[in-house]
Order: C-alpha cells, then structure tokens, then sequence
C-alpha cells in the first residue's frame, strides 16, 4: 500500500516523512541492512503529536491496574494519550472507561479519585449519570424547579461517552476510536508465550514506582527491551543471567518478547543472598521455575513474570523528549501484603530502582544522539536487534493505519 492511499496530500514533507515509503523500506531489509526509525520520530513535537492523535487511538492501549479500582463505586480518573478518562467499578462489579467530560456543555466530570459513588454528578449544572453511564437527572431542565429524570419518555438521552475497553488480569486496556481487532486476538501472541506460569496468582502491592527519563517514550521502550548492554550497565543482572539461555527479543503479532534463565545463584534481578525469599507460583514447570519472560505489549506497556513477582510498567509520553515509567509490583498471593515479606518486599523494590538508576543516563544520551544529523537511524546487530527492527515497523504501520491498524468496522 503507497502512502497516497492512507495518508494526507503533502505526505512527504513534514512529519509524514517520519514514515514515508521510502524509512518502511528500510525496516523492511534484513537488519545487517536495514535503518531504524528517522531522528524526527524521536526530537519532533509534531511527529509526538501524530502519534498522539494516529498510533494511540487506532490500537489497545493499557490505561490502569483494575485493582486501582477495587470496590464497586470507585472511580479513577486518569489520562490516555492525553486524554482525560475515567476507571468505574459498577454495581455489577464490571470495570468501565469513560471519557471524562460531561455531553451536555463539555465539563471535566471527575478531578479525583471518588468511592462508594452510586452517581456521578457534573459540577457545571450537576446533570447526573449511573456508574454505567446512563442519564440519572437534569435539575431544573425545563426552568427553575422542573426537573427531568431518566424516567422521561425522551428516545435518545444524554449518557457518558464509554470507551471500549478489555480487561486482563489485572490490566485494563482502551482502544479509544473503538476500531482495533479483538482484544482476544491482540492478546493471543502475549498469552501464548506467558503458558504454564500462572498470572492470576499475583496480587498487586504498594507501593507502585515512578521515574522520569528525559527521553522519548520509544527510546525508554527500546532500552528497556535491549539486551544487549546489560554487560555493560547491569553487572549485577548481567551475573545473573545464564549464559546457555540469554535471549534475544523476538516478535510475536505486533508484540515483542524476551526472556532469560537464572543462574543457580541468583533468583534474577536480585542475588538469593540479598535478594528475596518470597514464594513462587505453584507447579510450575520444570524449565520455567529458574527463568523469566516478559512481554512488551504494544505499544509502551510490559509484563515480566518471574516464578515469584510480576512487574506491570507503562512508559507514559509526557512530552516529546520526556517518559515517566510506571512499575507496579505483584506477588504470589499474601505475600504481596504480609509483613513477613515487607523485607524482601522492599529488597525488589530497591533493586527495581537502582537497575533503572542505571538506565537514566543511558537514555538521556540516547535522546541527545538522535539530534544528530549525521544519525541516519542505525547499523543493527543481526541477533539483538531484530526486535528493535519490528518495534519500529509496528510504530510506523501504526501511525500510517496500515497492516493490523488499518482502518476496520466500529465495534463499539
């Protein structure tokens, strides 16, 4: 498909040309040839924007732990790609995004975190709608003390703009113009390669981490998934790992997946003599009980599952050159509250931040890098940089609504 047929007049000039014809044949070679993404894709505001308006919307996107909102009346409200949305746990105990705004003049519904709500009321003229987004009533409607409830035989009442929305585990992912494939099947590669390790045994604990990179959001993905410089600048993970099953990333539908095994030592990120000793999955396999694999969801959320924790991390776009990481923890059941394992607890939790730490100048650089001219997106190693190749297609087939992104029937 040429660019003529997706894209706007004028296509080759601007930010377009980020992911004009000419940059996907490049991704497309084999990776002792192939460029990466052009420099614009990383330091140009406008090309941060089209993904913002193009890539965000067209695909699932994660959006918040449901355990965020535990309790049927708990509402959360958030932003997706710069949007203002909200989390609700109904009556029915079911997990719904909305967008947050009001449909009658367009107020902001929910600026904090609300519980044990039964309604929510706009703060403008206090139109109110259920937990399911339908039209509760309209003081004064009709003039000064003539009210209008749902009760009225109007055929089309206002109601809140749903969002469509998946849940998994304890994830809930938004496809904002609600024309993305199946969630089923934009999962599927991820839950192929999680078989055998038990996901809903992991609860999620306080505290969840925050850290800022000054670098674009792709480039904190792209570190985050790149293997090879952990002999570099991870000596610790780096002892960790066993040599015989050090993996590269592998692509999987428009994911990305990695993977390694422990040395007998070590239980991963940490070393066993300073690391945790909390409990693991039962029955896990032989094979899977001394190694991890994570997911890179697309596009900027991961899952790595070890036998005996869970991170969930969202690189969070705030800004051209700047991402926010989120990391919420998870464990094997109790042990994700019980004070027993408040040390080990608090041992990962360390180890997650200085491993991070280690990150933060490498990203820095890397943005820094991208403003050279002379940059022209990359030489790839074959074996670690195959991954980073289809990480970059996936980014610019999106932004082109081409492929899986292509432009599809409304499901909402």
């Amino acid at each position: 498909m040429t660019m003529s047929a997706t894209m706007p007049a004028g296509v080759a000039a601007g930010p377009w040309a980020t992911v004009s014809d000419a940059v996907l044949a490049g991704l497309e070679l084999e990776a002792s040839d192939a460029r990466g993404l052009p420099n614009a894709a990383f330091t140009d505001p406008a090309f941060h924007e089209l993904e913002r308006t193009r890539l965000f919307p067209r695909t699932w996107t994660f959006a918040a732990p449901a355990s965020c909102v535990p309790e049927r009346g708990d509402v959360l409200p958030l932003e997706i790609a710069g949007r203002p949305a909200i989390l609700v746990r109904g009556g029915d105990d079911a997990v719904r995004a909305f967008h947050n705004v009001c449909p009658h003049r367009g107020a902001c519904l929910v600026t904090e975190a609300l519980h044990r709500k039964t309604v929510l009321t706009c703060p403008y003229h206090a139109w109110s709608y259920d937990l399911e987004g339908s039209l509760v009533g309209r003081p004064h409607y009709h003039g000064p003390g003539k009210h209008q409830t749902r009760r009225s035989n109007e055929a089309d009442p206002p109601k809140l703009f749903e969002i469509r929305s998946a849940t998994w585990h304890d994830w809930v992912f938004v496809n904002l113009d609600g024309k993305a494939e199946p969630f089923e099947s934009f999962i599927a590669p991820v839950l192929r390669e999680f078989e055998g390790r038990d996901l809903s045994v992991f609860r999620r604990s306080d505290p969840a981490m925050r850290f800022e990179f000054e670098s674009n959001w792709k480039l904190a993905v792209e570190n985050y998934c790149d293997f090879y410089h952990v002999f570099s600048l991870h000596p610790a993970l780096d002892i960790a790992m066993s040599d015989d099953m050090r993996r590269a990333m592998w692509p999987g539908g428009c994911h990305m997946f990695n993977g390694y095994g422990f040395e007998s030592a070590s239980s991963g990120i940490a070393l066993r003599d300073s690391g945790p000793g909390l409990p693991t999955q039962p029955g896990l396999a032989s094979g899977l009980d001394d190694s991890m694999v994570y997911a890179l969801v697309f596009p900027n959320f991961a899952v790595n599952v070890y036998p005996d924790s869970l991170q969930a991390v969202l690189f969070e776009p705030v800004g051209h050159d700047r991402t926010v990481m989120h990391v919420w923890f998870y464990y094997v059941g109790d042990a994700a509250t019980a004070t027993e394992f408040a040390a080990a607890r608090s041992r990962l939790f360390d180890d997650w931040y200085s491993l991070n730490a280690e990150d933060e100048g490498i990203c820095r650089q890397l943005q820094t890098g991208r403003t050279c001219d002379a940059y022209d997106g990359g030489r790839m190693a074959p074996y670690w940089d195959a991954g980073t190749l289809h990480y970059h297609r996936q980014i610019a087939l999106s932004v082109r609504h081409e492929g899986r992104f292509a432009a599809s029937t409304p499901t909402r």
